[in-house]
């Protein structure tokens, strides 16, 4: 009798899921949760070659070039973005690449009706391809476009200078050159369910930013100390080798780095 009274108790204790705790001498009483196992979808949209923009004291000087040095930060950004994903709970990543899905069909997949998000039009077979057919809580695209690095301003009002792609932004005027590291990219985080909502307001630090990092000054062809490890201005500045471009390397993988981590928290948040 004593011992089925014993089972009684235990199997009120595992279905209420609450347990007293002793805390610093206070009792508290915590309350067990639950997590539903989560789908999020993601595309990687970057290129697999840096690129290096000048922009130059006049129109005439500026030029961008893309080197063909094996950097694999599309990888890289791959690596990092899942491994902070399978960090939240329950939590599944899919790659919608082996599925044929590229970043062109998902962004933009939602937009914002008098302050409710609703799926755009021409874009409702690919919303339920990822939310029915894949059944995805979410999804994530990382691209890599065009973005303001420089912003500019004084009396004449403000102007912005764009990196082209991830690399080197560098810009010059006379004898002194300004080189930052350029991360053009934009996030999309797309929530799908219980009901379509669109994250990026909550990513305004990274699709918001104007102003890339500076990580190096050189004056008349001289290189001044910085942190990036970049010893001498290049043979040549049109047709830097591959170690001499590789210092930029460095900053461009810690920018990813937070990047990834960021997205990770809003969806965490959004869960």
């Amino acid at each position: 009798m004593f011992k089925q009274i014993q089972l009684i108790i235990v199997a009120i204790f595992i279905m209420t899921g609450c347990a007293n705790m002793v805390q610093n001498g206070a009792t508290s009483t915590t309350v067990a949760q639950t997590f539903s196992p989560k789908k999020i979808g993601y595309i990687i949209n970057i290129k697999p070659y840096p690129t290096h923009t000048h922009i130059g004291t006049t129109k005439l000087t500026n030029f961008v070039k893309e080197y063909r040095y094996d950097w694999k930060i599309p990888a890289y950004t791959q690596n990092e973005l899942v491994k902070n994903l399978k960090r939240l709970a329950y939590v599944t990543p899919i790659n919608l690449k082996k599925y044929g899905i590229v970043a062109d069909d998902v962004n933009g997949l939602l937009k914002n009706v008098n302050g409710l998000w609703v799926v755009r039009s021409g874009k409702a077979e690919i919303y339920k391809e990822l939310a029915n057919k894949l059944g995805l809580s979410a999804v994530v695209v990382i691209n890599e476009a065009p973005k303001t690095a420089i912003n500019d301003c004084g009396i004449l009002g403000c102007k912005e200078y764009k990196a082209q792609g991830y690399g080197l932004l560098t810009k010059g005027f006379l004898t002194t050159t300004d080189y930052y590291s350029a991360t053009p990219f934009w996030v999309h985080i797309y929530k799908l369910k219980p009901k379509p909502t669109s994250l990026d307001p909550k990513i305004v630090k990274i699709n918001g930013s104007k102003q890339m990092i500076k990580v190096a000054i050189s004056k008349s062809h001289q290189m001044q100390p910085n942190k990036i490890g970049l010893k001498a201005y290049p043979k040549d500045f049109k047709n830097w080798t591959e170690e001499e471009f590789a210092p930029f390397r460095l900053p461009l993988v810690s920018y990813i780095d937070g990047m990834t981590k960021e997205i990770s928290t809003v969806l965490l948040d959004a869960f």
